[in-house]
């Protein structure tokens, strides 16, 4: 029971603290975006509500998936680029 509420009071703590963080992060920010500029913030969640699970930490994953993702779009731009160049030599001769 001890453990439970102490728990609870960490994560209120750890909330808190990211509460008050995460504004002061906000108000500067908002001090450095020229007018009409955007931001774009990406967040790993949880897909449960104990935040003791271990289900955020995948990151490795998350960074496998977006490497990937990422190799694949390079990969048909490269294609794109190479039928282009090959259709312009075929122009030019």
């Amino acid at each position: 029971m001890y453990r439970k509420v102490r728990d609870v009071t960490v994560f209120k703590a750890y909330l808190e603290q990211f509460q008050k963080d995460f504004s002061l992060f906000l108000s500067l920010r908002s001090e450095e975006i020229i007018q009409g500029g955007r931001v774009v913030f990406t967040f790993i969640s949880r897909s449960t509500d104990d935040p003791r699970s271990n289900d955020c930490c995948l990151i490795w994953e998350l960074l496998a998936k977006s490497l990937l993702d990422l190799a694949a779009k390079v990969s048909l731009f490269s294609f794109k680029l190479s039928k282009l160049l090959a259709l312009l030599v075929m122009e030019i001769n």
